[in-house]
């Protein structure tokens, strides 16, 4: 009785766990027996910039199936399928004729072709939902929108980073089947997808034209290996245009290509470290002046070099500044104020900048594929390696880093995060959720803040970064110049030209990286091969936001007539560059020798003050 009873409790146990604990799964295996489903892919949510306009989108298009067993006259299915879709009628019926019980007969198929089939009256034609993704301008904002799989996943860019929210949840069209396929009496279910949420980023697609407007003139004018540009409203860390080159049109992935496609798809500005060079000395004035290691009235000497731990390291100007100050250090970009300023500083106290600085970390950009600084171990690093650093060599960093790193010097000392997600919105709920991006903490005082201001504003206005001034407007920044190594040793011929500005202007609070690395030809300052782009990008976005100029009577002077430019060929560096002086052009010198062989611009050319004459020796 025992054993009876024991049974039958177990048998009583099992049945009440199949039906209530299983219930559900055994009835959903049951309903997969004898319904027939198609999925629908839920429409991929939209990417737009800060004022709402459409970067990326999603078209829906439709896949084709037919189920031979409830297509009563395959014939006439068969002729209208050719008709509608431009297919082969004689291998379409023999398709259909098979004995698979679904046959997919087209994909991709347009909402005009799925009506005229689903009206023709043949039966035996279902279809279901796909989506295809696509970019309003192509070959815009490629590395940073990113793109999609073949299965609408995001793949790179803000379309895998924001993945979860752009991809909303896919449905299913059910119907009912028996054994061999035939629709049953219970007919057809669909069940709905959930749409995407909208992304709304930071970015602003009228600055970003004129952005790539300045990459493609610097790509026809250098023909270089590579270039980018990145503009930031330093006060927020908010990225506004993001333009690199090469690039390829979204609406055309090269999968075929994958080394193209790896390499093109990528994010150089957050994912590759390059020497910055001269832009680096913002940071160590920034952090000599901040810790009091310098003061502006300070005076250095430099007659073209240091000796540090028995290596002579030059200045860029291989004749020296002679005696200058801490102020026109900067102006004068003179390595060895910043070489004196590092040393000054010990390494130590240089590095806790360089982590204040954040460029020892990732600075949390939300785009795929950030990758941090590198630099020197701490304990490793000897005299001479820290005299480097001092003006940005022997140190790399990834250009958004350089960037906040910089904003911060700017902008009161607050190290930004920079960011492109503005807020979400969810079509569903018709919920709004805006984007969180904290400070990263601070870097310098505010008092250093701006000093730096009036430093970097004078390197505009009467240094080597002059090309970058736009009459009426204040703009600060420095230039910069890398030579690049390879295989352990300096790469002969080969640099990163860059410039990094700031306006001044409240109202249009931008900072703006410009890169070109291994310009062709012999020109590679950064003082001519990135500064002017600059100056045009902001002078462009100024007159775009309706920022109105300022003259305060100085522009004249600093901008001065145009004049047509002499030839200096031939005349000795002295004279060439005192005849320069005294009209007030900004002069750059190539070589060691005494006598002018070549200059830039060339001679004729239509100038004013703002543009720099580079002498070749």
């Amino acid at each position: 009785m025992l054993l009876i009873a024991f049974s039958f409790a177990a048998v009583l146990g099992k049945l009440a766990y199949v039906m209530i604990a299983e219930s559900s799964e055994l009835g959903a295996r049951a309903a997969t027996q004898w319904m027939r489903d198609v999925p629908t892919r839920a429409v991929r949510g939209a990417i737009l910039d800060r004022n709402g306009e459409t970067l990326a989108y999603t078209e829906t298009r439709y896949d084709i199936y037919i189920r031979p067993n409830a297509a009563l006259d395959k014939p006439a299915a068969a002729r209208l399928i050719s008709e509608v879709l431009g297919t082969d009628y004689a291998a379409t019926l023999e398709k259909i004729s098979g004995r698979a019980s679904e046959i997919t007969v087209a994909r991709g198929a347009s909402k005009e072709q799925l009506l005229k089939l689903l009206s023709g009256g043949t039966g035996g034609i279902y279809y279901g939902e796909s989506n295809l993704r696509r970019y309003t301008y192509g070959d815009f904002l490629t590395q940073v929108l990113g793109f999609t799989g073949y299965d609408g996943d995001g793949q790179t860019g803000l379309e895998a980073y924001y993945d979860k929210y752009l991809s909303g949840t896919d449905g299913a069209v059910l119907t009912s089947a028996d054994l061999v396929g035939r629709e049953t009496a219970e007919g057809t279910v669909y069940i709905p997808s959930v749409p995407g949420m909208t992304l709304t980023t930071t970015l602003d697609a009228g600055v970003q034209r004129i952005v790539e407007g300045a990459i493609d003139a610097a790509v026809a004018a250098f023909s270089p290996k590579a270039a980018a540009c990145l503009v930031m409203d330093y006060t927020t860390g908010e990225i506004v245009a993001l333009a690199e080159y090469p690039s390829f049109d979204l609406n055309s992935v090269p999968r075929d290509d994958v080394e193209k496609l790896f390499s093109y798809s990528k994010s150089s500005s957050v994912s590759t470290v390059y020497e910055p060079g001269s832009t680096f000395k913002i940071l160590t004035a920034a952090a000599a002046l901040d810790c009091g290691a310098a003061e502006t009235t300070d005076r250095y000497y430099c007659a073209g070099s240091r000796t540090v731990d028995g290596t002579r390291i030059r200045c860029w100007k291989a004749k020296g500044h002679g005696s200058v100050s801490f102020a026109e250090g900067v102006e004068q970009s003179c390595n060895c104020v910043f070489m004196d300023s590092a040393l000054a500083m010990g390494t130590e106290r240089f590095y806790d900048y360089l982590e204040a600085f954040g460029l020892r970390g990732k600075t949390g950009v939300d785009i795929t594929g950030e990758t941090s600084g590198i630099f020197i171990s701490e304990s490793a690093v000897k005299s001479v390696d820290l005299a480097r650093i001092g003006f940005g060599q022997a140190v790399a960093v990834t250009p958004i880093g350089m960037l906040a790193a910089a904003a911060s010097v700017v902008n009161g000392g607050e190290l930004v995060t920079p960011h492109l997600l503005s807020s979400v919105y969810d079509p569903t709920t018709g919920t709004e959720i805006k984007g969180e991006f904290s400070s990263r903490g601070r870097t310098v005082s505010a008092e250093t803040s701006e000093t730096m201001r009036g430093l970097l504003e004078r390197v505009v206005v009467n240094g080597s970064g002059r090309s970058a001034y736009v009459p009426g407007y204040r703009i600060a920044g420095k230039t910069g110049t890398a030579q690049k190594y390879a295989d352990g040793g300096i790469a002969q011929g080969k640099y990163i030209s860059s410039f990094l500005g700031f306006s001044l202007e409240e109202e249009a609070p931008y900072a703006v990286l410009f890169l070109v690395d291994e310009p062709s030809g012999w020109l590679y300052y950064g003082s001519q091969v990135a500064a002017p782009y600059v100056g045009d990008i902001f002078e462009s976005v100024f007159a775009y936001l309706g920022v109105e100029p300022e003259f305060t009577g100085e522009e004249a002077e600093t901008v001065g007539e145009k004049f047509e430019l002499a030839d200096y060929t031939g005349k000795s560096l002295r004279e060439a560059k005192a005849e320069l002086a005294a009209l007030g052009i900004y002069v750059e010198t190539d070589g060691e020798g005494g006598t002018v062989k070549g200059q830039f611009p060339l001679a004729g050319a239509v100038i004013d003050r703002r543009n720099a004459v580079l002498l070749v020796t």
